[in-house]
């Protein structure tokens, strides 16, 4: 996993500074000092848009552990089924999730009973004091999914009370372990600091204990080595401080999580240019989600570069498109040009990319894994509603258009 992508190149030619991921934009605020509970959490989810669904939570303390499967309404996307070994199967009239591996039905409750039953652990868990959610992730997508979530079922107030801020471990490790190791990714860190050469990072619950015991470990230097039996059954002052200090209060979140919904409402209203473009293959689909990511985050609008083709044309495009000479590579904005031009003329045949004919000989096709792309909707999540099992009326998807992703999604 890397922690930053390629440099990217402006029209001058003057290389820009790289990519940053999210978890390494900018060093966390922190918290007030004051009582804190450290707990290790993580998630697992059917994809990684905004929309996607949480399928397992899993939170861990040395002392014990919270974990519950959830069954979505939707199908987990190609990917999530190979990440987290997990599927969605129809016996008789009822849906179920079980696990790839050990071919077993796993026990399900519904989004809501589970993120209650997970509010109720964590009040458990505070004391009188807060707590401090653990989780190792580059892309800083967990606590967005789990804030829109909790919005979802009006749980947001109560998780205000009982969680002060989340510690990102990536970050950490980022700093304290960038002279000795390239990768911080959780499988590198748990063989490196943790001596476990064999971590599975299918499960939320292996996720969480790794993150909360990584955290420990950075927090005690050299002073001892934590991993071979050593752990504590309480987090130490010197860990509840070190999480402290890298922690983003609850209301960062939510604030980054108003933000990247402007962003997708803006990447949304695109949709008429680069929703054909979305069923190419996964490389072009890649390379779409990019360019289409570029545009929203420079502030262009769809009606923007419309007025201006109807009035000045390919020279409208250009002045309209001169913003993303900071942020992208001069072929960048050329093919944007080529793909605008000739959506808003369709008598031009594109040079670049091109909309696939869809062959409706082959039993599979790559939409199928659209789930991977921003902006793409699986055709399991527009069905899924009529699939889904005994539901309660609160168990109700609430965020029909913003179709978009992270991997990071929603990925970029």
């Amino acid at each position: 996993m890397a922690m930053v992508s390629e440099a990217k190149v402006n029209g001058s030619g003057v290389e820009a500074p790289a990519d940053v991921l999210p978890a390494l934009a900018e060093k966390p605020a922190g918290l007030p000092p004051g009582k804190y509970a450290l707990v290790g959490w993580d998630m697992d989810t059917t994809g990684r848009r905004l929309i996607d669904e949480i399928c397992q939570i899993a939170a861990f303390t040395p002392k014990q552990t919270y974990s519950q499967y959830i069954m979505p309404y939707g199908d987990l996307n190609p990917g999530a089924r190979r990440r987290h070994n997990v599927r969605v199967v129809t016996v008789g009239r009822y849906r179920m999730l079980k696990d790839t591996n050990t071919h077993k039905i796993l026990k399900t409750k519904s989004e809501i009973s589970a993120l209650t039953d997970f509010l109720d652990w964590l009040e458990k868990e505070k004391g009188d004091g807060s707590v401090i959610l653990i989780y190792h992730e580059p892309r800083r997508l967990s606590p967005t999914m789990l804030l829109e979530a909790l919005t979802r079922y009006k749980l947001l107030d109560r998780f205000k009370t009982i969680v002060a801020g989340f510690a990102d471990s990536y970050a950490l490790a980022a700093d304290k372990c960038k002279s000795t190791v390239k990768s911080v990714s959780l499988r590198v860190l748990a063989r490196v600091l943790l001596d476990a050469d064999t971590l599975s990072v299918d499960s939320a619950l292996d996720r969480a204990t790794a993150a909360y015991r990584i955290v420990e470990h950075l927090a005690q230097g050299e002073q001892q080595e934590v991993g071979a039996g050593g752990e504590g059954t309480t987090a130490s002052k010197d860990m509840v401080e070190t999480a402290r200090v890298w922690a983003r209060p609850v209301h960062t979140e939510l604030e980054a999580l108003a933000n990247f919904k402007k962003l997708l409402e803006r990447q949304n209203t695109f949709r008429p240019v680069f929703a054909p473009l979305l069923r190419l293959a996964r490389p072009e689909r890649k390379r779409v989600t990019q360019l289409r990511r570029l545009l929203a985050d420079a502030g262009l609008l769809y009606d923007q570069l419309k007025d201006a083709w109807q009035e000045q044309k390919l020279e409208g495009l250009e002045k309209q498109l001169k913003v993303l000479t900071v942020s992208a590579k001069e072929e960048d904005i050329k093919e944007l040009i080529d793909i605008f031009d000739c959506h808003f003329d369709p008598a031009k045949e594109p040079k670049g990319l091109k909309p696939r004919i869809p062959n409706r000989t082959r039993v599979t096709s790559s939409a199928g894994e659209t789930g991977e792309a921003e902006g793409s909707t699986s055709e399991s999540q527009k069905t899924s509603t009529q699939n889904s099992p005994n539901k309660t009326n609160n168990d109700v998807k609430a965020e029909p258009s913003q179709n978009t992703a992270p991997e990071a999604v929603v990925a970029n």
